[in-house]
């Protein structure tokens, strides 16, 4: 599904691609943000794999479902409830929680995977549960091992840091759960809250507000996606930089063996941006 030079981290090596190190930014760093999944932290199993794990636990049968077919199934069913109640059902007639929401994915997913309805309807209300709960702790997701460190210097440098992410605020527990919402200087923004999603510029306009920073340069935006984070991020007048960790990538993240990252500041890890940081807020 994804391209093997990605994997293999043989794009971030490309001559043509602009390094983070060559950036011509003098300005100091006033605020850095950043994107959650796969960038802050990654998931420690893939998704399908907790799916089926939760799924057979909460009482699905093993011969209905297997890992693979729930790999399969999660993208369509996510594609169909999204298309049905966008922004995760939040001015749908009648609106949805955000826990309602994903039972929705959970649910089609499950079934298009291979769990029969009259058996999956027994079970959803312990399967849903279970898998948000998972998903909103540190059993479902992993920091990344440079992470808390990263957050930790930024603060003492006295650089503000905050999250841009599109998701809903289930994804405070999970922060919360991570240890990285406490280091924080700004509360994230999301795109239930704001009701704009990466890659508008939009919603990167309302986190410099909520951080009563002004958009420009000294505002950084580090992302692993090439259009929702980096481009995004630009149409903003916002630095960006996109990292790529090589062979550090989850099932869900969106990359393109076609991608075009001439011109990209690409990072291979959070402690680059600490060090841009150092160097560019040093005092003369």
């Amino acid at each position: 599904m994804f391209s093997v030079l990605v994997r293999a981290g043989i794009l971030i090596t490309n001559p043509n691609i602009r390094n983070m190190a060559s950036s011509t930014n003098s300005k100091p760093v006033r605020l850095v943000l950043f994107d959650v999944f796969d960038t802050l932290c990654t998931p420690k199993l893939p998704i399908h794999e907790q799916y089926h794990e939760e799924a057979i636990r909460g009482g699905l049968s093993p011969e209905s479902i297997t890992p693979q077919s729930v790999r399969n199934a999660f993208r369509p069913a996510f594609k169909k409830v999204d298309a049905q109640y966008p922004l995760y059902g939040k001015h749908s007639t009648p609106s949805l929680t955000p826990e309602e929401w994903w039972t929705r994915i959970i649910y089609e997913t499950l079934r298009e995977a291979g769990a029969s309805k009259g058996e999956l309807d027994g079970k959803i209300d312990a399967i849903g549960p279970a898998l948000m709960s998972r998903f909103e702790s540190d059993f479902g997701y992993r920091n990344f091992p440079e992470t808390i460190a990263c957050l930790k210097e930024l603060k003492e440098l006295e650089v503000k840091t905050s999250v841009v992410s599109n998701a809903d605020p289930r994804i405070l527990k999970t922060l919360d759960s991570l240890q990285i919402l406490p280091l924080l200087a700004c509360s994230p923004t999301l795109s239930w809250d704001v009701e704009a999603a990466k890659p508008s510029a939009t919603i990167y306009e309302k986190a410099c507000e909520r951080c009563e920073e002004k958009v420009g340069e000294g505002i950084i935006m580090v992302g692993d996606e090439l259009k929702a984070d980096f481009h995004g991020a630009a149409s903003a007048g916002i630095e960006a930089r996109l990292i790529r960790r090589p062979g550090e990538w989850s099932d869900g993240a969106v990359r393109d063996a076609k991608e075009e990252l001439g011109g990209v500041n690409v990072v291979s890890s959070l402690e680059d941006i600490v060090k841009e940081v150092k160097q560019r807020n040093a005092t003369p």
